[in-house]
């Protein structure tokens, strides 16, 4: 299986990571796509890589479905999904989402994994916003310049501004909660769904209706979960808790904290909160790591904005946090216990 697919065309054919600068740990877009379908390919028919749709600068967005083994991906089952790098400077998101998606495509899953896969198929978007991870991951070439590596799409919309805000939503004058002003980088959109690239999650999740979205986030060392643009609290809040509850007692190193995400700062159009309005998902954003830390421990690094959004050590963070996805997929099926319709 390659990556791009057959058949994808566009100004973009592929992932673009010329000039692309990746850390040390780090993958370049290319080779993290590549991984994704190679381990794809190795699973054969428990595994089916698609064209999610392309972005602004025509790049295909990718989505892995997979199945246990003996099975093959059936949107009849229950879908837990993971998403990965809806904000392009985060790219730590999408490192996570990698590594997810290569345990799930392990020959024989490790038991936290085949217990996911035991009663979901698990849909996997590696990374949302290509155009955005490729220019971060371009902008570390630019030496002693101070280049902002873009958390919005090529169109300079935060796409996790973009969807539709849900009925009794509160407004906010924090322009962190999304914006008409595009100069900022909270930049909402001419209108809801305005960006390919929110349109073709969105008619991802009309297919598959997932009950469970882990939201792969940096930074923040921290678990949010809906409302974002209501202040009461979600109707199944138990079920989130109890995600929590999974996540953090599985993390072998840095234990996150936890709030509503209005509680954390209000966000209206967010895709958790659409998420969760139109499927009651239990949608849950993992923020990855801490906020500038590698900055903090080194002023040097604040020269390039990537490092105020990732850690250096990558390969730690991940590991932190690949245990309480698991569980927390886990945790969201005993709580929801959707319909299983069997082999």
């Amino acid at each position: 299986m390659t990556w791009p697919p057959a058949g994808a065309s566009g100004p973009q054919t592929d992932p673009g990571s010329a000039g692309e600068a990746p850390p040390a740990g780090y993958h370049a877009t290319a080779d993290l796509l590549a991984l994704v379908a190679t381990a794809a390919d190795a699973i054969g028919s428990r595994a089916v890589l698609e064209l999610l749709g392309t972005t602004v600068e025509g790049r295909p967005i990718p989505v892995l479905r997979v199945a246990a083994p003996g099975r093959t991906p059936d949107r009849r089952r229950p879908q837990a999904m993971v998403l990965g790098g809806i904000h392009g400077c985060e790219v730590i998101a999408t490192e996570l989402a990698l590594d997810l998606a290569l345990a799930v495509c392990a020959e024989a899953p490790d038991d936290a994994v085949a217990a996911v896969l035991d009663v979901a198929d698990v849909v996997v978007v590696p990374t949302l916003n290509i155009d955005g991870r490729v220019a971060s991951l371009r902008s570390l070439a630019d030496r002693g310049i101070w280049n902002p590596a873009p958390r919005r799409n090529a169109h300079g919309v935060d796409l996790n501004r973009n969807f539709p805000v849900p009925p009794g939503a509160v407004p906010s004058r924090n322009p962190l909660s999304g914006t008409s002003r595009r100069a900022l980088p909270w930049y909402r959109g001419p209108a809801p769904f305005s960006e390919p690239e929110s349109r073709a999650l969105a008619t991802l999740a009309e297919q598959v209706r997932p009950f469970v979205l882990l939201n792969l986030h940096s930074t923040g060392t921290i678990l949010t979960y809906p409302w974002g643009s209501r202040p009461e609290p979600p109707a199944d809040e138990a079920g989130f808790l109890s995600m929590i509850e999974a996540f953090t007692a599985a993390q072998p190193h840095v234990t996150y904290g936890s709030k509503q995400s209005r509680a954390w700062y209000p966000i209206l159009g967010a895709s958790n909160d659409w998420f969760h309005d139109r499927f009651a998902t239990l949608a849950l954003t993992v923020e990855v790591s801490p906020p500038a830390a590698e900055v903090k421990r080194d002023t040097r690094l604040g020269r390039w904005f990537f490092w105020f959004a990732n850690p250096i050590d990558r390969d730690r963070w991940v590991a932190n946090d690949l245990p309480g996805c698991w569980a927390a997929l886990a945790a969201a099926h005993a709580y929801r216990q959707p319909i299983d319709i069997g082999p």
